[in-house]
């Protein structure tokens, strides 16, 4: 799990690989909770109606990582990250290396992918891309979240 974060809005990447056993939807929205986030029916109600079709996935993780580093240049409290051109440039140097490592990944693959939206209602949203191919997956998080 990679966070990239002022302290305050943060934005995260979260990456979950099988290369041994396609993940199941219920196994990465299903789970202990405090509230209603992790039980079935949120999922049911909240969750699944948001579920997409994504024919072009290096065309939409490059979409989800523009709208996790706008987040962040928008929200943050640490605004002279976003002057340094040093700053940004590393910034944006990780994120083409991850995306470069996913796109590699997944490159040989026969894709079925899709995307959901959660929104939980107090500014935050997270966009849960699913890559599946055969007995393997690749479950993408790209969270912004407000506080």
């Amino acid at each position: 799990m990679s966070v990239l974060s002022d302290g305050y809005n943060p934005t995260i990447l979260d990456v979950r690989v099988s290369i041994d056993k396609r993940s199941n939807d219920l196994d990465r929205f299903i789970f202990p909770s405090p509230n209603n986030l992790g039980k079935e029916i949120f999922f049911l109600e909240k969750i699944q109606p948001t579920r997409k079709d994504v024919d072009n996935i290096k065309e939409r993780i490059n979409e989800n990582f523009s709208w996790c580093l706008n987040h962040l240049a928008t929200f943050n409290n640490a605004p002279d990250i976003f002057k340094s051109s040093y700053h940004i440039d590393n910034l944006n140097q990780l994120v083409e290396k991850v995306k470069t490592q996913i796109f590699d990944l997944t490159d040989l693959w026969d894709i079925i992918s899709y995307e959901y939206l959660i929104d939980t209602n107090d500014g935050s949203l997270i966009r849960v891309l699913f890559i599946h191919s055969d007995n393997k997956s690749l479950i993408l998080d790209f969270g912004n979240y407000i506080h």
